[in-house]
């Protein structure tokens, strides 16, 4: 027979163990939304970079800073005080902090798309970085500039940035320091795939995910290596320019 006693120990035990589970939700809940947040704001901050500098239709002399996507530094312009765009900031340091992650991009891959003063039609691909992806264009046969290749392959391979991934997804591996064993994900940064562990409990990094999709919804599948261009007769071999 089960007395008062008993069933309040019992009762107690159960709102204990429930109340560990449900902060241990919580607390993977909160690191999977800050790396989300962090995604989502690098996102943002890097679309924002690749805008073209706009001084605006006003006529003041405001000393701002830009992010040149040409050169590839954050660079002074004098804005008019009216409209313009985000790619507008009160300091070279503000600048740096948002765009400092932007990708380093080939030289050629900079050059503005060129179709040349001839009037040919030949189909050809350029790296655009507003986008940055590689595009379709029509080269007209002369003259252009170096921005161009033969195929999508050959401009993804020269041009297109190599993937990042989120801070919390370069975190490493740690159990934590409690003694219990729930199934968890961590995102391994050498093989740039999701791996199951055994999480203690409490403690550890912020590289743990509840589930092995929520792990790639952050930090992406990877693992895939970049795919290599055909070669062609008389195509030319470009080597890559940091």
């Amino acid at each position: 027979m089960i007395t008062t006693q008993s069933s309040l120990r019992l009762t107690v035990s159960t709102t204990v163990i429930q109340q560990f589970y449900n902060m241990e939700y919580l607390c993977a809940l909160s690191f999977l939304l800050m790396a989300l947040f962090e995604n989502v704001s690098t996102l943002k901050s890097k679309d924002v970079c690749l805008l073209e500098m706009d001084e605006g239709p006003c006529r003041a002399d405001i000393q701002r800073y830009f992010y040149n996507r040409s050169s590839q530094r954050c660079e002074e312009f004098s804005y008019g005080g009216c409209q313009g765009n985000g790619n507008n900031f009160n300091s070279y340091a503000e600048c740096q902090k948002a765009c400092w992650k932007i990708p380093k991009i080939p030289q050629i891959c900079r050059f503005p798309m060129n179709v040349g003063p001839c009037r040919a039609l030949h189909k050809k691909y350029f790296f655009n970085m507003t986008s940055m992806q590689c595009e379709i264009f029509f080269y007209g046969g002369c003259d252009g500039n170096e921005n161009r290749f033969d195929s999508m392959d050959s401009c993804l391979e020269y041009c297109k940035p190599r993937k990042t991934f989120p801070l919390v997804c370069l975190d490493p591996l740690d159990k934590g320091r409690c003694s219990a064993s729930i199934p968890r994900y961590y995102f391994n940064s050498v093989t740039k795939m999701c791996k199951e562990f055994e999480y203690s409990g409490c403690g550890g990094s912020n590289n743990n995910f509840i589930s092995r999709q929520s792990c790639i919804d952050v930090c992406g599948k990877g693992g895939k290596p970049p795919r290599k261009p055909r070669r062609r007769s008389g195509s030319r071999i470009l080597r890559r320019q940091s």
